[in-house]
């Protein structure tokens, strides 16, 4: 009996610390489209990226994507005032799996409008990290020890700020 409830604990704290796969799903037609970071959470300054995982509505969850699809899709980011588009191209080792190249340099959230073509089915949706739904991009400081960089930037602007005191002191004589 104990051996049981020990394994039943076991179980239970693996659950809860799992990581939770924060992905946004939509239905576009007759296609599922499952929105979000390839990485999550998503940091400030390292390589991510959007990913979309594609599949048919009616579909057993467990079934390849066909091959015969044609997905025409991009993604325009957007933080503040500025945007780029980017291409989504398909994880030839995941079919249905759709990526970019992106990396997040401010912490903050980012909108994704995602659009183009799924065979014959348009698609243009939108997501945006503030749902909720997938991860807002949060700063590496919060992961970062020690904290020698900040520490080294400070030294570094005392160390200019006494420099230029010098110069200006020789500029004078």
């Amino acid at each position: 009996m104990k051996l049981r409830l020990i394994g039943l604990l076991l179980l239970l704290m693996s659950l809860f610390a799992m990581p939770a796969l924060a992905h946004e799903g939509r239905e576009v037609g007759e296609y599922t489209l499952v929105f979000g970071w390839r990485v999550e959470p998503a940091l400030a300054g390292l390589l991510n990226g959007p990913e979309i995982t594609l599949g048919l509505h009616d579909a057993d969850h467990d079934a390849e994507w066909p091959a015969d699809i044609v997905v025409a899709l991009q993604a325009e980011v957007t933080f503040g005032s500025e945007s780029a588009t980017l291409l989504l191209e398909e994880d030839h080792n995941e079919p249905g799996h759709f990526i970019a190249d992106l990396i997040p340099t401010l912490p903050g959230d980012y909108n994704f409008r995602v659009f183009g073509t799924i065979g014959d089915t348009a698609v243009d949706e939108t997501f945006t990290s503030a749902d909720g739904e997938f991860s807002t991009v949060e700063p590496t400081s919060d992961i970062m020890f020690p904290q020698a960089g900040i520490a080294d930037v400070a030294a570094l602007l005392a160390r200019i700020d006494a420099l230029e005191a010098r110069l200006a002191a020789l500029e004078a004589e």
